[in-house]
């Protein structure tokens, strides 16, 4: 986005998947600071001599010694948060089945490694927790982060809870390419994402049964439950399984539907699907979670339902798609928000103005 519209932009990336099980311990030290990468971000700053430098991700291979090695060259950070790493080591505030704050305020997360929250390793984990604790320990994240850019204003309620520091958290979402409104006019409710627990499809699919007769379910995507859901839809002919789809794909499926269904149950800091639903006009069915309560406006751009509720999401699409006339005004004002917050021209003019703040922080602090 930023190249197309003139900026300069030089990029510096790692691919996770360079990553060898043999090389595990050494990538779990380096994860908690790595000397090696903190130089090749000084050299590349000598050699581009960038305005600014923001990071995507800097775990595992990068380390948070990136940002203190940009501070010592006089340039200003930002950095996105799109996950809950910095404040749970399992990056989803999601254990066991249910939502997991117990690590939120904590600078060392021991809880994390005794419940072995990064990948099922006790030894992974401790890395986690180890990088997170020594880059507060150093004052990283309150010296050499000039801006977080937050995905969703409850990302910035963890952040701050978790002891960052409120002032440099700026809310900005993501946004999609305008791909154009859809008509809705196949009728049906549609899924897109993982196959998983933490994304509700259990719940989803228990819950189809009382939805009404007319009403099918079509489903995209993989995973781990892949073999549940063939099993409901060999048990219910309405719920059809279209495994996993091109971008391109969801977007016709997505054109096409009556409403989207989100019935994530961790607190999903966004939902880009959702934010595809709205490019199209489709309004949205979604499980109350503090972020979906601010993506999803409710009885204007789709409906909320209590998780707890086991008839909640059968109520709301009965009542959906009972009122065309109702359907049809949620689509304009889905499109509506779409066109308002997400769009390309909108996030370019919030990034912009964030690099701004970063560079305005930075110089009065050398002042």
């Amino acid at each position: 986005m930023l190249r197309s519209r003139g900026e300069e932009v030089s990029d510096y990336t790692l691919d996770n998947a360079e990553i060898k099980p043999e090389n595990l311990i050494t990538v779990g030290l380096r994860s908690v600071w790595n000397t090696r990468e903190a130089d090749r971000v000084k050299d590349l700053i000598r050699s581009t001599k960038p305005d600014l430098m923001k990071v995507d991700n800097f775990f595992p291979l990068l380390s948070p010694s990136v940002f203190d090695a940009a501070k010592a060259m006089g340039v200003p950070t930002a950095l996105s948060v799109r996950n809950y790493r910095l404040i749970c080591p399992s990056a989803n505030l999601f254990r066991d089945g249910h939502v997991c704050t117990t690590c939120v305020g904590s600078k060392i997360a021991l809880a994390a490694i005794q419940h072995r929250c990064y990948r099922q390793s006790y030894l992974q984990s401790a890395a986690v927790v180890a990088s997170n604790a020594y880059a507060h320990l150093r004052g990283v994240w309150t010296n050499s982060v000039d801006r977080y850019i937050a995905v969703s204003s409850f990302v910035k309620q963890q952040l701050v809870a978790g002891g960052f520091p409120e002032e440099r958290i700026i809310v900005k979402p993501n946004f999609i390419s305008d791909s154009g409104i859809g008509d809705g006019s196949g009728g049906y409710g549609l899924y897109v994402g993982r196959l998983t627990e933490e994304k509700g499809l259990r719940s989803l699919l228990n819950a189809w049964p009382d939805v009404p007769p007319s009403v099918s379910l079509k489903i995209i995507g993989d995973g781990p439950l892949e073999s549940l859901l063939r099993q409901a839809s060999e048990a219910d002919p309405r719920i059809e399984y279209l495994g996993r789809k091109s971008l391109a794909e969801v977007c016709e499926y997505l054109a096409k539907a009556a409403f989207l269904v989100f019935p994530s149950e961790w607190y999903e800091p966004f939902g880009r699907t959702i934010v595809e639903a709205y490019c199209k006009g489709t309004p949205v069915i979604a499980a109350l979670t503090p972020p979906m309560k601010a993506m999803v406006d409710e009885g204007v751009t789709g409906l909320l339902y209590n998780r707890t509720d086991k008839k909640g999401l059968a109520s709301a699409v009965s009542i959906l798609m009972a009122d065309s006339e109702r359907l049809n005004l949620m689509r304009e004002r889905a499109r509506a928000k779409y066109l308002a917050i997400y769009t390309e021209d909108q996030n370019y003019r919030q990034l912009m103005d964030i690099f701004h703040q970063c560079i305005d922080t930075h110089h009065s602090q050398l002042a």
